[in-house]
């Protein structure tokens, strides 16, 4: 059986190596000519830490990633309302890791390259069909069209999924809640132990999250500010590379009196903030597919 994988981040990725795990055949494709370590700070929960250290990634998570110790929950005036434990210190049996999007990304790159072979770079998918006998996958590099027989086809190419939108062409909008996000990643001093998730505010109004990402680099700290901007609704399309601005994001928390984490700092020394709406789309029916 060969299944091919479209798109090269961290869900085509841990795909592809899962695939090989269990003995099956699989190619990655992906749009971009060269994979690079975008993108800011994310959690994995145990449940996804299990998956990778099952892959035999453990010591390489361990390496790069912040192991979480609390979730922290604190009003606007930095009074903390309560403290959860997360990951092994809430009694499971994996922990859950604040790491580098990027990092993360190229580390199950590397895995992919040294176990399966070479990402197939510069190549975008463009359709499909399927009959009793796979699927026939239609690709285009350069300005060459090629077409791929293969058993299964995987789309793990993001909310903005090509294989969805081929699959599923009869309207399929991007839902919005209402918040604006904007995130980024400076150097800071340790923010309570260190290792805790802290969320201040709350999505009603305005909300102000961080945690360090790096086991490497103890001082890189990821933040996230969410702010309800709107009422609930539909966006035409979602700009994840977009620029934020330092004053857009300052005049949110301006009245903040916040000991926890000097906010005003932490924005001046970030070098690039990126600013998009946060999004998502309705499951498709089951079994839906095209004609």
């Amino acid at each position: 059986m060969r299944t091919m994988v479209v798109g090269g981040g961290i869900g085509g990725l841990s795909t592809a190596l899962s695939l090989h795990a269990a003995g099956l055949g699989c190619v990655v494709v992906e749009a971009a000519r060269t994979l690079r370590p975008l993108g800011v700070g994310i959690n994995m929960q145990p449940h996804a830490v299990r998956e990778l250290t099952e892959l035999g990634l453990g010591p390489v998570l361990a390496d790069l990633g912040v192991e979480t110790s609390f979730m922290s929950v604190a009003d606007r005036h930095g009074n903390i309302i309560m403290a959860l434990p997360r990951g092994r210190s809430a009694g499971y049996r994996w922990p859950q890791y604040s790491v580098h999007r990027g990092e993360l990304q190229m580390a199950l790159l590397a895995a992919v390259e040294e176990r399966i072979g070479p990402v197939r770079t510069g190549v975008a998918f463009e359709g499909f069909e399927q009959d009793g006998d796979g699927v026939l996958i239609t690709l285009r590099q350069g300005g060459r069209v090629l077409r791929e027989r293969v058993d299964v086809l995987v789309g793990a190419d993001g909310v903005q999924s090509s294989v969805r939108a081929r699959l599923w062409p009869y309207g399929d909008p991007l839902r919005w809640g209402g918040i604006r996000m904007w995130r980024g990643v400076a150097e800071s001093d340790p923010v309570l132990d260190g290792a805790t998730v802290l969320a201040g505010g709350s999505n009603s109004a305005a909300k102000f999250v961080t945690y360090h990402i790096s086991a490497r680099n103890p001082r890189l700290l990821n933040w996230v500010a969410e702010v309800k901007v709107a009422e609930p609704g539909i966006v035409p399309d979602a700009d994840w590379s977009r620029e934020g601005s330092h004053a857009d994001v300052s005049r949110h928390f301006a009245s903040w009196k916040y000991p926890l984490v000097d906010i005003p700092a932490l924005l001046a020394a970030t070098k690039r903030i990126l600013e998009y709406p946060m999004v998502d789309r309705d499951p498709l029916p089951a079994g839906a597919r095209a004609g």
